[in-house]
Formats: C-alpha cells, sequence, structure tokens
C-alpha cells in the first residue's frame, strides 16, 4: 500500500470551512437512537445467519432465465419461463441490463403506448419488464429475500439481548411456517444497518468472505449498496472494510463497461420513452387582421422502421470517452446530469474517499486507499468517470479540495468547483456573499497555481481552464462582469507571473485553429476573443526583445480571425459578430498599437459589393447585416485608441461611408443596417453612433448631415440631438428636425412614431409632437376594428399619449400661472376609444391609472416654486405606488427647492440620499443631463466634495462636456480653490464649441475663475512683468494679468521667467516639489514589521500615494501657468501587477499640446533590469521627440549616496531604445544626503535633455 500523503498550506482550512460548513447534513452526520441501534443489530444478526430463499440474481442466472432453461418461483408455487428473442449479451451491451457487485439492475422506461412500436422494441420492453417485477416481487413473482429458522433466530437474539421478544427486535418480520425473514421493501435499509452488518459478518467469516457476504445482504436486504459508518466502527474493521473495497473495486470495474454503455443505461432509465415514441407536433398559424390563430397537433408517428438493431443510433453520445476532458464532462452534465444517481456503486465510494480525507488547519491528508483508487482510476474509465465526474457534482469538498492539491488532478477539481452550482451554492449560503466569494476566489486560485506551478507544459491547462471559466461568463449578457464566473476568470488571468502568460499566448496561437470549429459550432466564439485579448493588452508589460515578436504574432492571429469571421459572414456562415457591449469593451488599443488601423480598414475595400449581399433575397442578409454593424462598433472603437492621424480620418470617414451607403433608406428589397425592423442591438449601436459623431471633424459632419438628413428618420434623429455636445452641430439638428413637417411621406411605424413622439416632448418640440400624434392616426384607424388584443391595446397607448399632450401643451401655455393650470386641467379627461375592448382590460385599467398619475406628476412640477411644500407632499405620494425614476428626480427637485426656501440643508441632504438610491441601480451613461447637473449642483451647496468627484468620474466624456452638468461642477471646484481642474474642463468645452463665439451662459463661471486665480508661488512672477510702474490702474493691472496666463507656455515663461528658459524653468519647478515631498516622506512611508522581533521599518510600500502627492503639488504649482498632468495620470501597472503604479505621462498644456515627458519609478537597490526597462519605454510613447525628459526614482535604500553613484554610472554606459547616439554623460547637477540631480543629452532626430532626480524616501 501506499504512503498517506501530506500537503500543507494556510488555505485548505480556510476553503474547507467556507464550503463544508453550509452543505446540507448527511446521514453519516445524524445521531442515532438506541432503539434504532437495537433493531440494527437484530437485522445483522438474522442476515448473517439466514440464507437467501430465491435463486441469486447474477448474470449466470438471468442467462438462464433468458435462455428458458430456468424459471422463476411464483407465489402460486409454479416457476414463469421468461419467452424472449433477446440474448444476455445484446441487452448488456444495449444498456438495459447492469451487473453492479454480480447484481441485476433493470434500466428501462416503458413507454405511454406500444402499439406503433416494432416487435422486437416490445420484446426487449416485455422481457425488461419481467425482470423489473422479478427484482421488486411484483405480479406473483416472488421477491429474492432471506428467510431462517424461527427456532434458530430467537436462539441467536436471545444470547445477545436476553428475553427481549422477536417481534420488538424485528417488528417488520413475517413468520411462514417455521421460517423468519424481513422483507426488503420493509426494512428501510439504512447505513447503521450496514454497520452492523459489516461487525456481525466479521465475526463469524473472514473478510474476503464477511466481504462477500455483506454485498450479497446489501444487495437483496437494501436494494442499494449502503455505505457503512466509518464512525463506529473499530480500526481493525475499518482496514478490513477499505481493503475488500479496494479489492472489489479492482476486480469489479475492470471488466465493467464502457462509458458509452452506462450512458445508454442511464438513458434508458429516463428517456428511451423519447428515444422509441417520437412525436410529430404541427403548428397552424394563421395570421388575420384579428387574432391570429395557432393550433397545435402532437401525435405518435410510426415507428415501425425502428427496430432494436437500430437503437444504438438513437443515442446522443458524449463527445470523447475520457471524462478527463471538460468537453466530455461538459456533454455529459448537459445530458446526463443525474447520471450519478443510477450507478450503484456512487454512494459506497463517496462515503470512503471521504474518510479517507482528514483536513487540519494547514495540513490536507490522504490515505492510502484514495491514493491507490487514483492509480486505478488512470486504466479505468469507469473508476475515472465515477471520481472525476459523479461525486464532484455530489458536493463533496473535502474530496474536491484533496483533488485540487494533486497536480494530476486539479485542472478537474477546479473545473467542478468554479461550476455555477458551486458558486451558487456558496453565495446564497451567506449574507456577505461579495466578500466571502472573493475570499473563495483568492484562495482556491491561489490554491490552483501553485499546485501547477513545477508542472511542465502550464500554458495548454491554463488556456482549457480558462476557456472552460469564460465559457460560463454570459459574455452575450450585457452585465457579464457583474458575474462571479466572470470575477473568477479575471483573478485568475491576474495573478499569472510573466513566464505563464508567455506559456499561455504560445499555447493560445498553436490551438486556436483547433479550437475554432468546435466553438463557432457551439457558439463560444467570444470566449476566444476574451482571452486573446487579454493576452494581447497583458503581454506589452512583459519585458523583452523576444516578446514583441510573441506580441506581434499574437495581434496578427486575433485580427486574421476577425477578418475570417466577417468575410464567412458574407459567404453564408453564420459567426458570432452581433455588436453589444461585450466588443466595445474589448481592448482594441492593444491591436491597433501593433498592427495599427491600416488591417481593419483593408476589410472594407470592396465596401461597394455589400450591396449585392444586402438583399432580402439573400439568405443570409440577417449575418451580413450583423458582421458590417460589427465591423462599424470595431472601427468606432478603434478611433478611440491612440492612432495616426492619417488612419483616424480614415476611420472617420469609412464610419460615415458605411451609415451613408448601407444605414437607412427605402427602396424595395433591400435591407439597411438601421432599419426599423433591426433589433435592439442596432438601436444602440446607433446610439453609439450618435456620441462617435461629436469625435469627428466639421468638415466630415457636414457632409454626413448633408448626405443623410433626408434619409435618417425623426426618432434617430432625436438619438442624434440628445447625444450631441456640440452646441453649432445641436442647433443643426434641431433645424432639421423641425424642418420635418409633413412625417406621413416618411413611412414611419408605429414603434418610431411613439419614440419619436417621446422624444419630442422630451426636446420640448410641441408641435412636432402634435405633428406625430397626426401621423399616428391613420395607422390606429385602420387598426381599429381589429380583434388582436395586442393592437386595440396599442391603440389605448396612443389615446393615452393624446392625453399627456394636452397636459404639456396646456402647462406650457400656464407654466407661469400654475394655478390656473391646475384648474384647467382638470378639464381634460382620458376616455377609452371607440375599440372593442373591455373596460375591465388589465391594460386599459393600468393606463388609466399611469394617466392620473401624469396629471398629478405635472401639477407638482408646475407647483414646485410656488409652493414647493405641496409639489413635495403630491411626489411622495406618487413615488410610494409608482416606483417611476422620473417622479423620484421631481421628487428630489421639490425637496430641494423647499429645503432651499426654509434654509434647512438637512432636506437637501436627505432629498439627495434618496435620490441616489432610486437610481444606484441607473448606468451612468444612463443618467439624464437635467438629473446629473441637479446631483452635482446640491452636492456643491452641501460641500459634498468627495461624493461630487466621485459622480463626476462615473460620468462619460461626452456628459462631462454638457455645458448644464459641467457648470455646478466647476463652480464646485473653483469654490475649494482646484482651479486648474475647473480650468481644464471649461478649457476642453470652449475648445469643442469654438465655432459658437463667446457664451455668455460661461460669463459668470468665467469671472468666478479669474477671482479665484491663486497667487502662488508663479503668481509673483506674473505681477513682476505687470507691475512695470506704480502707474497702472486695478484695471489695466487685470487686463495684462489676463493677456499673460492666456499665452503659449513658452511665451508665459518668457513673460515671467526671467531670461530662463523652459527647460530650467521646469527643470526647477521638479526639484522644487521633490524638496517638498522629502519634507513629507514621514506622512508618505508604510509601517512594516522589520524582519528582527519586534522592529518597525518605514518603507514606501504604497507607491501610488507618492505618485498622487507628486502629481498634485505640480498640478497646483503650475494652475496659473495652465500646464500640468493629463486626466491619465498614471498608466500601467505597480511590481505587484495589482494596481496602477507608475507615471507614465507627458506634463501638457491646457490646450493638450506636449511639453515633456515624466516617467517615475521607485528602486530598493540597484536594479539594472528595471531602470533599463523604464528608459527604454520613453520612445514608445513619444513620438514628438519631446524635450526634457524628467526621470523621477524614489529610492528605499540604507546607503543612497553609494546609489546615487552606481546609478549614474550605470546610466552613462548603457544605451537607451530609440535614441541612436549619446552626445556626453550623466553629470551632477545638485547632490546632497536626500536628493541627487543628474542631467545628460540623448539624440533623437535632435537633443534630448534627460533629467534624473533621485529622491532618499527611507
Amino acid at each position: 500500500m501506499m504512503n498517506k500523503m501530506n500537503n500543507y498550506s494556510p488555505n485548505w482550512y480556510l476553503l474547507h470551512k467556507l464550503l463544508v460548513d453550509e452543505t446540507p447534513v448527511f446521514t453519516r452526520d445524524r445521531l442515532w437512537t438506541y432503539k434504532e441501534h437495537q433493531h440494527a443489530r437484530a437485522l445483522a444478526i438474522y442476515l448473517a445467519h439466514a440464507t437467501l430463499a430465491t435463486p441469486v440474481l447474477n448474470k449466470t442466472t438471468i442467462a438462464e432465465l433468458l435462455s428458458g432453461s430456468r424459471g422463476w418461483p411464483c407465489k402460486d408455487g409454479k416457476h414463469h419461463f421468461i419467452q424472449t428473442n433477446c440474448s444476455l449479451d445484446f441487452l448488456e451491451d444495449a444498456g438495459f441490463l447492469s451487473f453492479y457487485a454480480d447484481w441485476c439492475s433493470v434500466h428501462c422506461q416503458h413507454p405511454w403506448q406500444t402499439e406503433v412500436l416494432d416487435d422486437s422494441i416490445i420484446d426487449i420492453l416485455n422481457t425488461a419488464e419481467q425482470l423489473k417485477q422479478i427484482r421488486l416481487g411484483l405480479n406473483d413473482f416472488i421477491e429474492p429475500h432471506f428467510c431462517i429458522n424461527v427456532n434458530e433466530l430467537t436462539a441467536l437474539l436471545s444470547e445477545e439481548f436476553g428475553n427481549v421478544s422477536l417481534e420488538t427486535l424485528l417488528p417488520l418480520c413475517t413468520r411462514i411456517n417455521d421460517a423468519v425473514s424481513v422483507a426488503p421493501e420493509t426494512s428501510k435499509f439504512t447505513p447503521l444497518h450496514s454497520t452492523y452488518l459489516w461487525q456481525t459478518l466479521l465475526e463469524k467469516y473472514p473478510a474476503e468472505e464477511a466481504f462477500r457476504r455483506w454485498m450479497l445482504c446489501i444487495q437483496v436486504q437494501g436494494r442499494a449498496i449502503v455505505p457503512v459508518l466509518f464512525s463506529l466502527l473499530e480500526k481493525k474493521q475499518e482496514e478490513n472494510f477499505l481493503e475488500e473495497i479496494e479489492r472489489f473495486l479492482s476486480s469489479e470495474l475492470s471488466s465493467s463497461y464502457s462509458l458509452k454503455t452506462i450512458f445508454k443505461q442511464v438513458t434508458n432509465s429516463r428517456y428511451f420513452r423519447q428515444l422509441v415514441e417520437p412525436r410529430t407536433i404541427q403548428f397552424n398559424v394563421s395570421i388575420n387582421k384579428d387574432m391570429p390563430e395557432i393550433g397545435m397537433k402532437s401525435e405518435i408517428s410510426a415507428t415501425g422502421n425502428i427496430t432494436a438493431q437500430d437503437l444504438d443510433a438513437l443515442y446522443m453520445y458524449p463527445a470523447g470517452d475520457d471524462p478527463d476532458e471538460m468537453e466530455a464532462f461538459e456533454k455529459w452534465e448537459q445530458r446526463g446530469y443525474e447520471i450519478g444517481l443510477s450507478m450503484p456503486l456512487t454512494w459506497l465510494i463517496q462515503e470512503c474517499l471521504i474518510h479517507s480525507i482528514y483536513i487540519d488547519r494547514q495540513c490536507l491528508r490522504g490515505s492510502s486507499f484514495l491514493l491507490n483508487l487514483l492509480v486505478m482510476a488512470k486504466i479505468n474509465p469507469v473508476l475515472r468517470h465515477i471520481l472525476f465526474n459523479i461525486l464532484p457534482q455530489r458536493f463533496t469538498w473535502t474530496y474536491m479540495l484533496f483533488l485540487l492539491s494533486r497536480v494530476d488532478t486539479c485542472d478537474t477539481a477546479l473545473v467542478h468547483l468554479t461550476s455555477r452550482e458551486t458558486l451558487h451554492t456558496l453565495l446564497s449560503s451567506y449574507s456577505g456573499a461579495a466578500g466571502i466569494e472573493k475570499t473563495y476566489r483568492e484562495a482556491l486560485l491561489k490554491e490552483y497555481l501553485r499546485t501547477i506551478e513545477s508542472c511542465d507544459a502550464n500554458g495548454q491547462r491554463l488556456l482549457k481552464i480558462a476557456y472552460h471559466i469564460a465559457d460560463l461568463c454570459s459574455f452575450y449578457n450585457d452585465n457579464y462582469i457583474d458575474s462571479p464566473e466572470y470575477r473568477m476568470l479575471t483573478c485568475l488571468l491576474q495573478r499569472l507571473d510573466d513566464a505563464s502568460v508567455l506559456q499561455l499566448v504560445s499555447s493560445f496561437i498553436k490551438q486556436l485553429e483547433e479550437q475554432l470549429p468546435r466553438r463557432v459550432l457551439r457558439l463560444r466564439e467570444r470566449s476566444i476573443y476574451y482571452i486573446g485579448f487579454w493576452l494581447a493588452e497583458r503581454i506589452e508589460k512583459v519585458e523583452g526583445n523576444h516578446n514583441k515578436q510573441i506580441q506581434h504574432e499574437l495581434c496578427t492571429c486575433l485580427y486574421t480571425f476577425y477578418q475570417t469571421a466577417f468575410e464567412e459572414c458574407f459567404s453564408g456562415k453564420r459567426r458570432d459578430l452581433e455588436p453589444g457591449a461585450f466588443f466595445a469593451s474589448l481592448p482594441w488599443a492593444s491591436l491597433i498599437a501593433v498592427k495599427g488601423a491600416s488591417p481593419l480598414l483593408s476589410m472594407s475595400v470592396r465596401i461597394l459589393d455589400w450591396r449585392d449581399s444586402l438583399t432580402y433575397k439573400n439568405e443570409n442578409w440577417s449575418a451580413v447585416a450583423s458582421a458590417i454593424r460589427h465591423y462599424m462598433q470595431t472601427l468606432m472603437c478603434v478611433v478611440k485608441c491612440k492612432i495616426d492621424v492619417i488612419e483616424q480620418k480614415r476611420v472617420w470617414r469609412k464610419v460615415t461611408e458605411i451609415v451613408c451607403s448601407y444605414g437607412f433608406g427605402k427602396q424595395e428589397g433591400r435591407v439597411y443596417i438601421f432599419d426599423r425592423y433591426i433589433t435592439d442591438n442596432a438601436r444602440d449601436l446607433w446610439v453609439a453612433f450618435s456620441v462617435f459623431l461629436n469625435s469627428i471633424p466639421d468638415d466630415l459632419y457636414v457632409d454626413f448631415i448633408e448626405q443623410c438628413k433626408e434619409r435618417i428618420p425623426v426618432s434617430s434623429l432625436y438619438i442624434m440631438l440628445d447625444h450631441c455636445h456640440i452646441l453649432a452641430r445641436e442647433q443643426v439638428l434641431q433645424d432639421i428636425i423641425l424642418s420635418r413637417r409633413d412625417l406621413d411621406k416618411e413611412n414611419l411605424g408605429l414603434n418610431d412614431l411613439e419614440l419619436a413622439f417621446i422624444s419630442a416632448c422630451d426636446n420640448n418640440h410641441l408641435k412636432l409632437a402634435w405633428g406625430v400624434l397626426q401621423a399616428a392616426k391613420p395607422i390606429l384607424s385602420r387598426l381599429k376594428g381589429m380583434k388582436n388584443l395586442d393592437l386595440l391595446e396599442r391603440i389605448c397607448r396612443w389615446e393615452g399619449y393624446a392625453y399627456k399632450y394636452e397636459h404639456l401643451r396646456l402647462f406650457m401655455e400656464l407654466k407661469d400661472n400654475p394655478d390656473e393650470y391646475i384648474r384647467a386641467s382638470k378639464l381634460i379627461t382620458f376616455k377609452k376609444p371607440n375599440i372593442d375592448l373591455s373596460e375591465n382590460n388589465i391594460h386599459f385599467k393600468n393606463l388609466c391609472y399611469e394617466c392620473d398619475q401624469f396629471s398629478r406628476y405635472i401639477c407638482a412640477i408646475a407647483l414646485y416654486k410656488s409652493d414647493p411644500e405641496k409639489s413635495v407632499s403630491i411626489m411622495e405620494s406618487l413615488c410610494r405606488t409608482s416606483k417611476s425614476l422620473h417622479h423620484s428626480f421631481a421628487l428630489f427637485v421639490a425637496r430641494v427647492e423647499y429645503g432651499e426656501k426654509v434654509g434647512d440643508l438637512s432636506i437637501l441632504s436627505l432629498a439627495l440620499d434618496k435620490f441616489l438610491i432610486s437610481i444606484k441601480e441607473t448606468k451612468p451613461e444612463d443618467i439624464g443631463t437635467q438629473w446629473a447637473s441637479q446631483i452635482l449642483d446640491v452636492m456643491r451647496k452641501l460641500k459634498f466634495q468627495h461624493q461630487a468627484d466621485i459622480f463626476w468620474r462615473k460620468l462619460t466624456p461626452e456628459q462631462r462636456n454638457t455645458k448644464e452638468i459641467m457648470l455646478p461642477y466647476c463652480l464646485a471646484l473653483l469654490e475649494r480653490n482646484e482651479v486648474w481642474a475647473a480650468q481644464q474642463i471649461i478649457d476642453n468645452y470652449r475648445k469643442l464649441n469654438a465655432e459658437i463665439g463667446d457664451d455668455t451662459s460661461l460669463m459668470p463661471l468665467l469671472e468666478k475663475l479669474n477671482k479665484s486665480l491663486p497667487e502662488e508661488p508663479v503668481v509673483t512672477g506674473i505681477f513682476r512683468a505687470m507691475v512695470e510702474s506704480q502707474k497702472n490702474s486695478t484695471f489695466q493691472l487685470a487686463q495684462q494679468y489676463g493677456l499673460i496666463v492666456s499665452r503659449k507656455f513658452n511665451e508665459y515663461v518668457e513673460i515671467i521667467g526671467n531670461g530662463q528658459t523652459t527647460e530650467i524653468f521646469l527643470k526647477d519647478v521638479v526639484i522644487s516639489i521633490g524638496r517638498e515631498l522629502l519634507m513629507r516622506k514621514k506622512n508618505l512611508q508604510l509601517q512594516a514589521s522589520g524582519r528582527a522581533k519586534g522592529t518597525i521599518t518605514n518603507q514606501i510600500t504604497n507607491e501610488d500615494l507618492i505618485n498622487d502627492w507628486f502629481t498634485s503639488l505640480f498640478d497646483m504649482r503650475m494652475s496659473e501657468a495652465r500646464i500640468g498632468f493629463g486626466d491619465q495620470k498614471r498608466m500601467g501597472r505597480s511590481a505587484s501587477g495589482q494596481s496602477i503604479g507608475e507615471i507614465d505621462g507627458v506634463i501638457k498644456h491646457s490646450d493638450n499640446t506636449r511639453i515633456a515627458i515624466f516617467e517615475a519609478f521607485r528602486l530598493f537597490s540597484l536594479e539594472k533590469r528595471t531602470i533599463s526597462g523604464h528608459l527604454d519605454k520613453i520612445s514608445s510613447y513619444d513620438n514628438e521627440g519631446l524635450s526634457p525628459v524628467f526621470i523621477i526614482v524614489y529610492c528605499d535604500i540604507d546607503d543612497f549616496t553609494q546609489l546615487t553613484k552606481d546609478y549614474k554610472k550605470y546610466v552613462s554606459d548603457i544605451s537607451y531604445a530609440g535614441f541612436t547616439d549619446k552626445k556626453k554623460r550623466v553629470e551632477t547637477v545638485e547632490i546632497t544626503d536626500q536628493l541627487w540631480l543628474g542631467k545628460e543629452v540623448r539624440y533623437r532626430v535632435k537633443d534630448i535633455v534627460f533629467y534624473h532626480l533621485l529622491l532618499n524616501m527611507r
């Protein structure tokens, strides 16, 4: 026997605690009463000494019964002979009979009707039914049972229990003459009975014979193989049992069935009726002007052609016969989830395995029995199936953790421990589900990666696991990032080191061609996209020249994969190219950085040929339209990446060309990608396109509008208007929309008209809304005579729109006289249209209630200025019943108005809290402009600075560039003296709206901005330049001041720099900030335990904190000069790979002009690879040859002076990537015991100045 295996880890106890504590209590854990023990011991004595009263139902007996050479005894004293043409070999191979532990089991579901079945099938059914009746003692057959002489049994029981009567000990026994028997169906055989039986048999027989007898008694009396309770066995009894189990499994399963045969057994037991009794279902659908009539007729098809010999072809076998393959496991799971219940040995093996594993805090121990079974499973597919497929589905957590600890089985364990069932069980068991899930996820993946870290071919294993988890992530759902499976996948990938990533990339490229056909067939292509793009983004952070080649190969592979999918959509194959949130979230920038946009643009070289495929005559038109929409979405994602200016213009032009050519039209028989009959995904893409239009230049935008303005429906124009944030373009769209006077000619359907009406009302275009109502009337009049309930309900809904329109029209006329509006609004009534619809119809009732709510809602809006308290009362009543977010916003506005009126800020705080709670499920991009503006304004009034910053960051760039949203946030920034941030936002807005001239609505904000400009530290230089004589007035000084701060940076330095160059000016600022950091370093250090016991050391473990301080100090100091770091201050990751850490960026002017390069990192020693890696990166994101370049190094080292010397020598001797010549060595500019500044000049088209600033943070 093999030695026990011990595995040590602090995670075993944690995982065991999380999983086992919330699982059901099994029989082995219950407490047994004395009476139950007494009955179990008595039954064991009976079985140990009784004899079998019928033939043994083994293979020999069944063969004799089928051949007719033996009959089975009946209750009338006769013997019944089975008449059949079926042989034992056929029935066993076809999965109708099995002989686990040499006892017959029957697997056959009897059909409802047998008249239409072939005679050979009926023969199988009759034979199986007779054997089942024999097995269960039905239809006058004598059931297999034991019996014993009553006197002998009485004597045996008296010796054990004394004078206790037979009826007390065995209350379910029956007497026939001098014999006593206990019927199997009445004994309720439990593990307690099984345990006493084993102990009793060991007293009478040797272990091998005792086990054979135990198995026979279990099969007869228990009708299932019931395991023992190991807690009640003595050590020797336990060892004997496990040894016999091991010997039994070795011999039993070696000649057992194949997995296909087992699958047949399961199918025959549960689904044989569907195999031989197929039904033909005929649907009859009649579409007419009234209600569509749908009829369904189901009948059993004649199956005379299906014979017993044809059965094998009817089974849908899982792919593969190897249960170690995840593909095979998924098939078994889908088609035979309950397969474990039909395997008689499962329960027995499960209990033996669980007993063989022990977890004690950090130690996981497996016995020799378990290890021997795993060795046996390598050559036995049935045992492998039981161990790796069946048992994991039965929540055997301890056993699963043992498999996780072994290199050869950890993949199987992880598959089951990350399944939906496992995660659902875990999450539904704890109140703090999110924290529990994170703890479980991290501990599980840490153990998995620890297990496989020493084995070869990790790339293939990791790829297989990654694909498996990715397939569970529901990538077709827009909310896939909220699923626990997705969090599991990202956690696994983020834990991979560089070496594992390279192995994974290599395996991904090699196996893509092999994976593709299966994944296309099963609609699992998105896992390829996700993993491939993640690798493309991750490999950028792996250092080394060789890795650049692998990165290029990976990106080429992904491009080819996408291009092939696109082309196959045109050739008639269905590929997964449906635009949506998943594809929009992929890091396309990683591909563009390597290959550029040209390969993508080349896919549409033959754009004119697409016209032939976009017709309804083409059966594949849907796939073609979907592929084009997907391609369009991809281009819009690419244009956000850092690409060449020429390529950027090409992408802009290509996207607008696609929309102009194939977006909308009226030509009969032609498919348009934004047709109103297309799915919701097309509308989502149109929203994205409307946002995209904000980024294209004016000349291209004008050309697009001129070409398409007549073809784009009003409803789609409104979407463009809603997402346009450039005022001049907004006005153009407003004019186009309002020019659509004759909507009847646009041939819009009710859906588009409905969208147009709602948008017109939202934008206060009441004349157009009236035109929409008039355009809908002819369509609605044609529907009034119909009886289709859906159409009648739609007519009612339009009647409701007309009612709401009247309220809106009246409100706009009388908005300055709310009391008059309330009086007049009572005269507007909602009446049921003249259609065949009952007033008790639930839809009509709901519509009446909705109209009543709308009238009250408008009344509350009318009163919120004049009588906010009453407005609050009305809206509170509405919100209690409607749960409408629009009502919640109206209540929010009314509460704010009331709070300001009474001067109570607590009312504003309460209003804000309640409204934020009501919209917590709303995505940031779905928050309306008015909502966001009001929220930020209230946060400003309440001085909720932190909350306002968080809310602002959640908004999209388009929302931030909306004037109504920008104004309150910028005012809040100025009020807390963050002038630079406010100025950046305002400058960006004015840059986008340069054509509209001065926006008078911004004047109050600009005046406040000018008043908030700081006077230190560089403002003194400004005043030195301005105040040339005491004769200047204050007004003149203000004028000069405004002119100076509006200059370009180089001009600004010339004015206030006292002859300094921009390089020296920036160098002085950076070194000044460095000194200030050194003064604050005690606040920036984190305490950590030292190596010596009880010591504490200060370390710069939180690099992000230092980076934030540095950039913030720079921004504050240089805000007057309107330069600083952009929004993306930190790009890249810290050494741990867990968080953003390094600053790879540029110093910019407010007009986005790049001024200087900035790179920061930390050193704990002279880490040459780290130094060279950062210096080599400079050229990768500087295509302009910017100078100077600042290298900031945070040093955490005992001997700072020696480090500066070594650093200077090393940097002087190395070459930088992208720089072809060294002009001079590094020279020391300034040095103290806390700071060292070195300067050098490198050559890249021109001289580039490098400043190296080392700060002693120890």
